[in-house]
């Protein structure tokens, strides 16, 4: 029985300390682009014009990055936060099972009832410790798409990802838990077999349990991935669905859903590629592109189709000059001319179509 305990308390603590991590300040807004150069001509005055403008741009597109990044840190804590949380509430239920029932374990059936109820709870741990390592592989996929971004704007060539090989396994866990299918250490539950012990307090759960004060911290209830923007796609959208595939009238559903602060989404439409007149391209405006506030509405937009990627039939983005794939890892592109031509003020998001 002690080792129980001690399972639920190794996978409540490999969610991380009590209380969360303090995360970093988000970082502060790009400076303004470059002012306007002083009368001059000639190829130097046009190349100290250009480097102005490059210089302001990589440092906005690194601005992006730090937002995108800093929402995947907020995210990452509100998951580990949140099952933490699972498993304090797990361990004080298999402390007052322990405590109601201690009385009837000197007989076969009190005995039996108590095991029952401590393998519930273990069952309960072993399904939170798989959510959690799930949960870890998908932030390190987009820790590494982070960080891949990041050299992009540094124009570092992209190389093995520093995060492969990572297994999702959480710290100090080994990738399983003991007696049920994984590692651990120990390889399985010892003590459970003897159950001389059974009259007596659980001492091992009793000294994990919370004050009944404690509560689930403030990252527990927030939900992965940030904000409460949930897929809805029963309403209509924004963008006239007339030539629009399948997946993109679920994508403008969706995206009208999610941010009614979005009032206009272009849909069907000539152009030189295929994507606007063959019904896979919405034309999404950020309001207010050109402000922080602007820029981070638009990095939630690009952060919840990379989220809900599958359901919407993702098949790429453009962003702030970014060419955006589904798992969210992002390239520079070079610059095309205005604001709307190099995609700073809408978001340019793709389909994979699925018919009209």
């Amino acid at each position: 029985m002690r080792s129980a305990g001690g399972v639920m308390g190794g996978v409540r603590d490999g969610f991380g300390a009590s209380g969360g991590s303090a995360l970093l300040p988000v970082p502060a807004s790009p400076p303004p682009a470059p002012p306007a150069q002083g009368p001059g001509s000639g190829q130097a005055a046009d190349g100290q014009e250009s480097s102005g403008w490059q210089i302001s741009n990589e440092v906005a597109a690194l601005a992006d990055q730090d937002s995108i990044a800093q929402s995947e840190l907020e995210s990452a804590a509100g998951s580990s936060g949140m099952h933490q949380g699972e498993m304090t509430a797990i361990i004080d239920q298999a402390v007052a099972d322990v405590q109601s029932m201690g009385l009837a374990t000197n007989t076969p059936e009190g005995k039996r009832a108590l095991i029952a109820a401590i393998m519930q709870r273990l069952e309960e741990t072993r399904g939170t410790a798989e959510s959690g390592t799930g949960d870890a592989s998908t932030h390190a996929a987009s820790t590494a798409a982070n960080v891949a971004g990041y050299n992009d704007v540094g124009g570092v060539p992209r190389g093995p990802s520093p995060l492969a090989g990572f297994g999702g396994a959480m710290p100090g866990m080994g990738g399983g838990m003991p007696g049920m299918g994984g590692g651990m250490g120990g390889g399985g539950m010892p003590g459970m077999g003897g159950l001389s012990a059974l009259g007596q307090p659980l001492s091992a759960l009793s000294g994990l349990a919370s004050p009944a004060a404690q509560t689930v911290t403030k990252a527990a209830s927030t939900k992965p991935g940030g904000g409460d923007r949930g897929l809805d796609t029963s309403g209509p959208g924004r963008a006239d669905e007339r030539g629009l595939q399948k997946y993109t009238k679920l994508m403008n559903r969706a995206i009208s859903a999610a941010f009614p602060e979005i009032k206009e989404i272009g849909g069907v439409r000539q152009d030189a590629l295929h994507w606007h007149p063959d019904g896979l391209a919405l034309d999404i405006m950020i309001p207010n592109w050109d402000t922080p506030d602007g820029r981070q509405l638009g990095n939630e937009v690009v952060n919840f189709l990379v989220r809900n990627r599958t359901e919407l039939g993702l098949d790429h983005m453009i962003w702030r000059q970014q060419m955006i794939q589904p798992d969210g890892s992002a390239s520079m592109m070079g610059g095309r001319g205005n604001a709307t031509q190099n995609h700073m003020d809408h978001v340019h998001a793709v389909s994979i179509g699925g018919g009209r």
